[in-house]
C-alpha cells in the first residue's frame, strides 16, 4: 500500500513491557489505523536462524524473542 507520509504518525508508547522497537509508525487508510513495521527489526537474523533450527519453541524461548535483555 501506498500510505501518504501525512497519513503516518510515530508508533504509539506501549511502556517497558511490550517491545515497540519493530513498529515503524501507525498509518491511516479508509479512517482504520494499520501498523506499520519496521522489517529490519521486527526479528534478527539470530532469531530467524533459531526459529529455523528448532521443531517447536517454548514458552521461555518466546518469552526471550518478546522481551531481549
Amino acid at each position: 500500500l501506498d500510505i501518504p507520509a501525512s497519513e503516518i504518525e510515530p508508533p504509539p508508547s506501549f511502556g517497558a513491557r511490550i517491545r515497540a522497537d519493530f513498529i515503524f509508525g501507525m498509518g491511516k487508510i479508509a479512517g482504520k489505523f494499520v501498523i506499520i513495521l519496521n522489517i529490519g527489526k521486527v526479528l534478527s537474523v539470530d532469531e530467524i536462524a533459531m526459529l529455523t533450527s528448532t521443531e517447536g519453541l517454548s514458552a521461555e524461548s518466546l518469552a526471550s524473542l518478546a522481551n531481549p535483555q
